[in-house]
């Protein structure tokens, strides 16, 4: 972060560092980017080899932390008071700046911003720092500190007190896991090929990142446990299911069916080379999840759709072929519990609002373009224009100067920018979103499925004469059914 903005190498506020992550995405291990402070700077002419350590501007000479921790950074949350900080502090260390001038008697700071520590804690009547001046620091040689609550010290570290919006980012592999009550015994489990799958030891090296590994694997992972010896392991068969002493989660992958609507068929992959055919039932169809704009087949995890095909998938992360990748155009989105639909308002002055009125498939204002995955805008099918804001007013509009809104999928809801979901009534909610809002929930239907590049002709997945096919018109037709597996 000291790279890429602030100061290069020398220091940013606290409250830049996550405006930067949520910006653009990139968080640079620390083993690949030590800190340096001010010596980078003679290294280069300029800034230029502080520059040169940015993940932001050098994406590909670094790795990104976030493919590994699956979180969405929504931005920087502040707390004004102290009951909102005690809050914050349930979640983890706050950021906070001060001053070390005109310091009254027997306090450590002022108000202002020139020195950054971490307020870790709090008792009755005082709030416990982290310094950063090494561990053995200060008269608990720990390198904490303490100031009274309600001191001028308090009030300024208050008054600067930031903190990481961090949700769980579902949308990466659309899988969750619950714990196996009671524990399993380590000698009935049978562990997914690693060879076969691509498993390496950074995969194993906690259960944060072994969960990770076995959402993308399927139906070929049923969880993760933590064994005997410390190591944690993915598993492909919890076998008879005896109570031991190991730790243990099983997996719940959140899969969708695609059916179309127009003929009543849905997709199966034929295990046979793999190829595409149209089934009468959903209890036939093959479930994909959804992952990096790819549709990725749940019983072949190595394998995802191109076209109107199934081809295996190479290399990681870095290696996803755009080209490869998918969006939904023209798309009805539905929410089960309320029965509406996303719907153009229309209102004074010409403007034209996002909300929602009853389903209705036929509807031109009902269609809108959006992504399958990642971070996505809203276009309205019928005004050809984006969400967009300008003037704490969010409308339909092609002004350049207004500020396009961008969204995302998390657990099937539809969050903006700052983790805030769409409700029943299609409204934004001025709440976080949580996993288990499951009334929040929406579901693509009467969707068309493209290609995110087009090419031109043929962009368009569809369903003629029973066929799986390409074809050069939007099919409308498709559907999302889900599914938990």
């Amino acid at each position: 972060f000291m790279n890429c903005a602030g100061r290069p190498c020398v220091g940013v506020q606290p409250y830049s560092v996550t405006t930067q992550v949520k910006q653009n995405g990139v968080i640079v291990p620390e083993d690949e980017v030590p800190f340096t402070k001010k010596q980078c700077v003679g290294e280069g002419e300029g800034k230029s080899a502080c520059f040169a350590k940015c993940g932001a501007r050098h994406p590909a000479s670094f790795n990104n932390t976030l493919h590994d921790q699956f979180v969405i950074v929504a931005g920087t949350g502040n707390a004004e008071t102290e009951a909102q900080l005690m809050e914050a502090l349930q979640d983890g260390p706050v950021t906070t700046c001060f001053s070390k001038k005109s310091v009254e008697p027997g306090e450590r700071c002022s108000n202002g911003c020139a020195h950054a520590n971490s307020i870790i804690g709090y008792t009755k009547d005082k709030w416990l720092l982290q310094e950063s001046y090494g561990s053995s620091w200060g008269e608990f040689n720990d390198g904490s500190w303490l100031t009274t609550k309600g001191s001028k010290c308090s009030d300024a570290i208050i008054k600067k007190a930031y903190f990481p919006r961090i949700f769980y980012d579902y949308d990466r592999a659309n899988a969750y896991y619950t714990p196996v009550e009671g524990g399993v015994s380590e000698k009935e489990l049978k562990f997914v090929d690693g060879e076969r799958y691509g498993i390496t030891n950074a995969n194993r090296k906690n259960v944060g990142t072994a969960k990770n590994k076995c959402a993308f694997l399927g139906a070929a992972c049923k969880g993760v446990v933590a064994l005997s010896s410390g190591a944690f392991e993915l598993v492909s068969n919890f076998g008879p299911g005896s109570i031991g002493d190991q730790a243990a989660f099983r997996k719940v992958q959140m899969v969708v069916y695609l059916k179309h609507e127009e003929l009543g068929k849905y997709i199966m992959i034929k295990e046979k080379k793999k190829k595409l055919t149209a089934v009468d039932s959903k209890e036939q169809a093959s479930p994909f999840f959804t992952s990096y704009g790819r549709f990725i087949s749940f019983q072949y995890p190595s394998y995802h759709l191109v076209d109107n095909k199934m081809e295996r998938i190479l290399g990681g992360l870095n290696d996803i072929d755009i080209f490869g990748t998918w969006s939904l155009t023209n798309c009805n989105l539905y929410n089960d519990e309320s029965g509406n639909s996303f719907d153009l308002v229309e209102a004074a002055k010409g403007k034209t609002y996002l909300g929602g009125s009853k389903y209705d498939p036929t509807s031109p204002t009902q269609q809108f373009n959006i992504g399958l995955s990642g971070d996505w805008t809203i276009e309205s099918s019928k005004l050809e224009q984006l969400l967009a804001e300008r003037k704490n007013l969010v409308t339909f509009t092609d002004d350049s100067k207004a500020a396009v809104k961008r969204f995302r999928w998390n657990a099937r809801q539809i969050i903006n920018n700052i983790g805030h979901p769409f409700t029943p009534d299609m409204v934004q909610s001025k709440a976080d979103f949580k996993f288990e809002d499951n009334e929040n929930a929406m579901r693509p239907r009467n969707c068309g499925i493209s290609k995110l590049i087009p090419m031109g002709w043929e962009d368009h997945l569809a369903m003629e004469n029973n066929e799986i096919v390409m074809s050069s018109n939007v099919d409308r037709s498709w559907t999302f059914e889900y599914g938990d597996l």
